[in-house]
């Protein structure tokens, strides 16, 4: 039997079977009294990892076995310049990337993308991954973080979902370009569950390398806030669906992204609804390809959310009259964008928290022209 024709109950031992099976043949203790200075030293030890999950060819979907989190804090911008079929090297040295790189500032904190076990910590800068931590997940999956400044945990240290691992650098063959290279890998019993998620890239599999098993693509599975357009062409060659950078934040109904209709069209119920309001709202434009870019981020702490949202598509006002000579303060909408390409998403709040609401979104998203500053009015009749 070869490793690919392995039964799929196997999934769960092979992934996750070693924390059952250390459960069960740990000794028990027959005194009560032990028992319980037992207990009471547990309770000061790390943590325990959650149960495994149930055999997966009966009740686990692909979803809950690639359920994973953030790589970065919320608060920096985590872009893939790198995918899975960026060409690395050279004639018969050439091959696929297999894994997914993010550019950061040194020093910048790297997650745990789940709970699971530090399986390799190495901290010392000697081979072209430079220092590099691998986690054992609990579904059977292993992310790797490699090229990092510092490691922040210990070998067979139990870790949790968000859990700084390590400090983004340049270590390995990085050199001088800070970027977190992650990849994830399964045991092969676990590439049909892959292949339900995302079907077989048209690359095929990436090779197996014991013991952490066969390089999967991250793009489907990672949160992430964008792609460079390499990447998204890379994907799509591959057949590898991407991860909508927006699934993440709309999931906790913080911003839910919206059209408002096209010009000349009264603006939707939920739009009207905010008058009176203050607060906070952001607009993604769809570029030339169809893909929503993050453009601006503003407020109102003076209960005018609505007006000074629905300003930017008042494209019309640059023309009025008072250009020329009576200019009156507050006619200018400033940045203006076409109502059928945008989409906005508003957050109410209290007056008071409006401004750090604003600024905390723009520290998040780095929209594009907040960060730009004005735009030339080129067109502009002075």
């Amino acid at each position: 039997m070869t490793r690919d024709e392995v039964s799929l109950p196997l999934v769960a031992v092979g992934a996750a079977g070693a924390f059952a099976i250390a459960t069960l043949l740990r000794p028990r203790r027959a005194d009560a009294a032990t028992t319980a200075a037992a207990r009471a030293s547990t309770a000061t030890s790390r943590p325990e990892l959650p149960a495994a999950p149930p055999p997966a060819s009966t009740t686990t979907s692909a979803g809950t076995l690639f359920d994973f989190g953030r790589p970065l804090p919320a608060d920096v911008r985590a872009i893939v310049s790198s995918g899975w079929l960026a060409p690395r090297g050279k004639g018969a040295k050439r091959r696929h990337h297999r894994a997914l790189d993010i550019g950061l500032s040194i020093g910048t904190p790297v997650l745990a993308l789940a709970d699971g076990v530090v399986t390799r910590a190495v901290r010392t800068d000697t081979s072209t991954a430079g220092l590099w931590v691998a986690v054992r997940h609990p579904s059977g999956v292993t992310s790797r973080y490699i090229h990092l400044s510092r490691v922040l945990v210990a070998k067979d240290q139990v870790v949790r979902r968000g859990d700084p691992i390590g400090l983004g650098g340049d270590t390995g063959n990085a050199k001088g370009l800070p970027h977190l290279h992650l990849d994830l890998r399964v045991p092969a019993a676990m590439l049909p569950f892959v292949e339900q998620a995302i079907r077989r890239p048209t690359t095929g599999w990436g090779p197996d390398m014991p013991p952490y098993g066969h390089s999967i693509p991250g793009e489907p599975f990672v949160p992430v806030d964008g792609y460079r357009d390499r990447v998204k062409e890379h994907a799509k060659t591959a057949g590898i669906p991407l991860r909508d950078p927006t699934t993440r934040r709309n999931r906790s109904g913080a911003l839910v992204y919206r059209p408002v209709g096209a010009r000349g069209a009264r603006y939707p119920e939920w739009l009207q609804r905010i008058k009176g309001s203050s607060g906070v709202y952001v607009i993604r434009l769809r570029d030339k390809d169809g893909e929503p870019v993050i453009v601006y981020v503003g407020e109102s702490h003076t209960d005018r959310l609505y007006e000074t949202a629905t300003r930017h598509f008042q494209e019309w006002r640059r023309w009025k009259s008072f250009w020329k000579d009576q200019y009156t303060e507050g006619h200018d909408p400033g940045l203006t964008y076409p109502r059928e390409r945008v989409e906005v998403a508003v957050k109410v709040t209290s007056s008071a928290d409006a401004i750090d609401e604003e600024a905390r979104l723009i520290r998040r998203l780095r929209p594009r022209d907040n960060l730009l500053g004005q735009l030339e009015l080129e067109d502009a009749p002075f």
